[in-house]
């Protein structure tokens, strides 16, 4: 007999028939055996007893209690490892070439432990988004939040969106290139994780509006779908020209461009400032080199 807990464990007992050894009626020998439902008492054990089984599935942990048997899934870090894995094998593989035995191999786990975890390859491809994504907006939305006025939170969002994507070169191809190739990601979107990211966005705007910082008459929508289409757009254009500059340099002169546009009369960040030289040539010459620095 088990009894699920509230915190999820299983309460399982076990005890003794209530049978002694010897003859039964028919002659034949009759030894104890054990039985599901008996009272805990008849079950000669004194100490506590300790089994631990290890499978591809977390650790299983069996530990004798007052009561009985108390079984406790210890999570372990298969799931994460694996997703970490198959970032880098599809950043340097591609998508459809990466095999899931690749990844198997790279998190150090057998090929079918991948599947006790994902259906299969674009499931574990749009796992990686939405795991990322939940990390994103959450450390994201905490750190923009110390922040007063709203360019300053645009700011700390431009940056941090730019810096994460040039700090894991990897994740950056995942989420810019391969994830495109997946045609359950463009049909459905994952709009969960990412339409949180655009409320966020959202948020920023209406507060700067609030204190001054950004215009009224605009609406909302656009301005957020300007904000994330650009830096979307930004980050690809780096991965496709092999990461061949300094991303985070950008920030600046995007924050610019975001609050005062492109019109005449408003004092910009001149492009041969900070972001000038090799960036902005490749920048604008529009051509991605393709090429990959290791």
């Amino acid at each position: 007999m088990y009894s699920i807990m509230n915190d999820g464990s299983f309460i399982i007992e076990l005890g003794w028939r209530h049978s002694r050894f010897g003859s039964t009626p028919n002659g034949r020998f009759q030894s104890p055996s054990l039985d599901c439902g008996s009272s805990f008492s008849h079950l000669p054990v004194k100490d506590p007893l300790r089994l631990a089984f290890k499978i591809d599935r977390p650790v299983v942990t069996f530990e004798t209690i007052s009561k009985g048997f108390t079984m406790r899934l210890k999570k372990g870090d298969k799931r994460l490892r694996i997703l970490d894995s198959a970032v880098k094998v599809f950043a340097h593989e591609g998508f459809f070439k990466a095999k899931v035995s690749q990844i198997a191999s790279e998190a150090g786990v057998a090929p079918g432990t991948v599947y006790l975890y994902f259906k299969n390859k674009e499931d574990l491809l749009i796992s990686i988004f939405e795991v990322r994504m939940q990390d994103i907006n959450s450390k994201f939305r905490a750190a923009i939040l110390e922040k007063q006025d709203g360019r300053s939170r645009l700011e700390c969002l431009v940056r941090m969106h730019l810096t994460g994507f040039q700090r894991q070169p990897d994740m950056a191809a995942c989420f810019q290139v391969e994830l495109r190739q997946s045609s359950r990601f463009m049909r459905e979107n994952v709009k969960g994780e990412l339409q949180q990211y655009l409320d966020l966005i959202r948020e920023i705007v209406e507060h700067g509006r609030r204190d001054g910082s950004f215009r009224n008459e605009l609406p909302v929508r656009l301005v957020t779908h300007l904000i994330f289409g650009t830096l979307d757009e930004v980050v690809s254009t780096w991965v496709m020209s092999g990461m061949a500059y300094n991303l985070i340099s950008l920030t600046g002169s995007l924050v610019d461009l975001f609050t005062n546009g492109i019109g005449q009369g408003v004092s910009a960040l001149a492009l041969d400032g900070p972001v000038g030289g090799r960036t902005e040539q490749i920048i604008m010459s529009g051509l991605p080199t393709l090429r990959r620095h290791e």
